[in-house]
């Protein structure tokens, strides 16, 4: 009786003490966007976090990971939302270039342009020609510092 004891106290102090404190992820599907089934070959989303802070602003962190022997390049544009679902629109709304090295993770981290923004939505995609031209805009890389 006494080694029933202690192994169900064992069992109870594993399963208590080893839980998992961290905040629900939501679901992938209802916030993220693949626009292209190429992404689906090379990266993989680890982790999607959200939270509404005390000063009422969203704050939002992706991770991905590339899983591919190659470096990649992907695209993402954040939309936020307001509380009867239009697009709240900023001079911030553009779509983003970035590579991610082979076996190495991208960390997206945003905080909405208002308060007034409850909802979001992240569109993945890949790099268009046209993407490329206008991350190659000479106004735009002056404006970056490069």
């Amino acid at each position: 009786m006494r080694k029933m004891f202690y192994f169900l106290a064992f069992l109870t102090l594993i399963f208590t003490g080893c839980a998992d404190k961290t905040p629900q992820l939501q679901s992938p599907s209802s916030n993220i966007i693949f626009e292209s089934d190429k992404l689906g070959k090379w990266f993989a989303l680890q982790n999607v976090v959200s939270l509404k802070r005390d000063d009422n602003f969203m704050e939002i962190e992706v991770t991905g990971k590339n899983n591919s022997d190659d470096k990649e390049v992907l695209t993402y544009n954040i939309d936020w939302y307001d509380q009867n679902g239009f697009i709240i629109k900023t001079i911030l709304t553009k779509r983003k270039i970035a590579s991610v090295e082979s076996g190495k993770s991208i960390i997206i981290h945003a905080v909405s342009p208002s308060a007034n923004a409850v909802n979001y939505k992240i569109r993945f995609g890949v790099p268009t020609e046209d993407d490329e031209l206008r991350d190659q805009n000479v106004n735009l890389r002056e404006y970056r510092g490069e």
